[in-house]
């Protein structure tokens, strides 16, 4: 099949003290290194599908910083109209800026600062963000790197070694024209938030027996109901105070019969699941074995 290729480049500078010796530890390196692959990666995926590949390769280091120029390039089948395409050069401004796109994904990233953004739509092209009267403009494309996981993702892994001791700034240049610098200061604003959605809210009546528990405020305990075991909270407050008082003394296969409530949310990475005793219904401990038959007409001795 006869393809079309697209390129670009991207110069990434991590600097100090660190790194002026012309080395990195491998352990902050290599995953910055992937990130910036998956980074484009994700990002030609959002906006061109299965029409267009990206393969992004490193090429150099230089010393007294720790210097990577990385190409990036793009290839389609030249049966796809080009027209419909996003380039390799098209997704570099979107992410870091260029002629066209001033400041790109990591502009917006450091101007939200962790805050929390009222989205409005000025048309199908174009959205604002605006924060306690400021505005920023971004074009459609930009707002779904934005709200892209696998984008924002890498891109917090591509900065996380300025986090390190060491390591003031990553600088990504282009022919040596700063277009983007992540100090320390701004570093934490790369952190992905935790966005989720309620799922279910629901209470059941359960039967556990107990394999740990826990004396201490908010601490987990651990059940099992015979098949899985679960970390739960306690929230039956009547029942903490009495085993906190020793009122109740715990022995293996000893059973609660519970009201448990069942949170679950869907998170970046699939869902996350919380468990909580709402009431302790009754307490059975193990050691109460029945050694008589249940007989509605016997008297008890």
């Amino acid at each position: 099949m006869v393809t079309r290729n697209t390129q670009t480049h991207l110069d990434v500078v991590f600097d100090g003290p660190a790194v002026a010796d012309g080395s990195m530890n491998v352990r902050n390196l290599a995953p910055a290194m992937l990130a910036i692959g998956t980074l484009f990666e994700s990002a030609n995926n959002v906006v061109n599908g299965q029409r267009a590949t990206i393969n992004v390769r490193v090429r150099a280091t230089s010393p007294g910083s720790f210097h990577i120029l990385y190409d990036v390039i793009q290839a389609s089948p030249q049966t796809i109209d080009a027209s419909f395409l996003t380039t390799a050069v098209d997704l570099k401004e979107l992410l870091v800026g260029g002629m066209v796109v001033v400041g790109g994904l990591f502009a917006a990233i450091k101007w939200v600062r962790r805050r929390k953004p009222k989205l409005n739509k000025i048309n199908d092209q174009l959205y604002t963000l605006v924060i306690d009267g400021e505005t920023y403009e971004l074009p459609l494309a930009l707002l779904r790197f934005y709200q892209d996981a696998s984008i924002r993702r890498s891109i917090a892994e591509m900065v996380r070694p300025v986090k390190e001791q060491g390591i003031d700034r990553i600088q990504i240049l282009d022919d040596n024209r700063l277009l983007q610098e992540v100090t320390k200061d701004d570093v934490e604003s790369f952190d992905i938030p935790e966005a989720q959605e309620l799922l279910l809210d629901e209470v059941h009546r359960k039967a556990f027996s107990i394999t740990s528990l826990s004396f201490k405020e908010d601490n987990k305990w651990r059940l099992t109901d015979g098949q899985n075991t679960f970390s739960v909270s306690m929230k039956d407050a009547a029942f903490q105070r009495r085993v906190d008082n020793s009122q109740i003394a715990f022995a293996k296969g000893d059973v609660l019969l519970c009201d448990l409530r069942t949170i679950q949310w869907q998170v970046q990475d699939g869902i996350k699941t919380e468990y909580e005793v709402q009431t302790v219904i009754s307490y059975r401990p193990a050691r109460q074995l029945p050694l008589f038959e249940d007989n509605s007409d016997s008297t008890p001795l």
